[in-house]
């Protein structure tokens, strides 16, 4: 079962990502790789109201637990593009690119996962 449900929630996470990161992107219509930042933060969130809200109000099975979070939520971040993209502007010589999304991408994170949990806590 924990394989199907990783399964099911990895395909819909992916597809979410793909849609989302490319919808921002091309809204934007900049280079900064901002459907990338966008979709990290929202999977932070994500995470963090899911895990408070599940940890105060309700006993979701493990199983399930794994598929929403790995499954869904681990094929809808994208740390490996964020890394790539990164490096790619420092070696172009953007430093000042990199450093920014660097920075704003973590501290946005961290931001994004303890504003989760407080609404999780608070639903």
């Amino acid at each position: 079962m924990r394989i199907a449900l990783l399964v099911a929630f990895g395909m819909a996470g992916t597809l979410a990502r793909y849609w989302l990161q490319g919808f921002l992107q091309q809204r934007t219509g900049s280079t900064f790789p901002t459907g990338t930042l966008a979709v990290n933060l929202l999977g932070c969130f994500v995470l963090g109201g899911i895990a408070q809200y599940a940890l105060a109000h309700l006993s979701i099975p493990g199983d399930w637990r794994v598929g929403i979070t790995v499954g869904f939520i681990g094929s809808f971040t994208t740390f490996s593009t964020f890394i790539f993209e990164m490096a790619r502007m420092a070696e172009d010589g953007e430093w000042l690119r990199s450093c920014i999304y660097l920075v704003s991408s973590v501290a946005g994170g961290l931001i994004a996962v303890l504003l989760g949990m407080r609404i999780g806590e608070r639903i």
